[in-house]
């Protein structure tokens, strides 16, 4: 009886320690600099939070910062004379924040766009579909009606283009958090240059990637690199 206790034991606490050694390699230090949105100057003094543990760290005076972090964690941003944001880690690589000035109303553009942070791109769009929608609400009489200066109108006009900016690099993001080079090198023996040729030429949809499973993504990919070594030989 006394043995089979104590091989019970030792296995528990076997298992807490594979559990614990498993919670901290999970957890890994990310590194990462705060940025001017538009003028790309770095910040000093902003707070980065992390509200899974809810340990605080502040950047220097050159705007960079480390602070322990899992995946799927998010850090909450503040400074003074900023707008507060919100950072989504899906990896370990270096992070560029870049915080947009409070009441800098800003002309976005593909470059702006790429620099914001998802809760950030997330804002906008639902900011620019409203502006660019194509109907508003009767006010005397019941029911929606067609409003002629929003849908020609030069303000609608460009929010239509900036919502479409907008969701495109929305959708990139998408795809380039699971069609990732980790994936293709743990599945191929692709290196550079032919992993940049092969992530170019089987870049999925967006469609596809929004309803596929990780075993669908692997199997894309397994298919994918059949497909590029038969053509590389012809």
């Amino acid at each position: 009886m006394n043995i089979t206790i104590i091989h019970s034991l030792s296995l528990f606490t076997m298992l807490g320690v594979s559990s614990l050694f498993t919670e901290v390699r999970a957890q890994e230090k990310v590194k990462g600099i705060t940025l001017e949105l538009t003028s790309s100057q770095r910040i000093g003094g902003v707070s980065i939070k992390n509200l899974r543990t809810n340990t605080t760290v502040e950047t220097d005076q050159e705007g960079n910062f480390a602070i322990d972090v899992q995946l799927n964690d998010y850090l909450a941003i503040e400074a003074t004379g900023y707008e507060k944001d919100t950072v989504f880690v899906y990896d370990y690589g270096v992070k560029r924040i870049y915080l947009n000035r409070l009441n800098n109303a800003i002309e976005l553009n593909e470059v702006y766009i790429e620099r914001m942070t998802d809760s950030r791109l997330k804002a906008e769009i639902e900011a620019t579909k409203l502006a660019g929608k194509y109907s508003d609400v009767g006010q005397e009489r019941g029911g929606i009606r067609l409003s002629p200066s929003r849908i020609f109108g030069k303000d609608a006009k460009k929010a239509r283009q900036n919502y479409k900016l907008l969701v495109e690099e929305q959708h990139k993001r998408v795809i380039d958090r699971k069609f990732t080079t980790d994936l293709i090198q743990s599945l191929t023996p692709l290196r550079d240059p032919e992993l940049a040729l092969f992530k170019e030429q089987y870049r999925p949809s967006y469609k596809f990637i929004e309803q596929a499973s990780a075993e669908d993504i692997k199997i894309y990919v397994m298919d994918s690199y059949k497909k590029f070594n038969t053509n590389k030989r012809k």
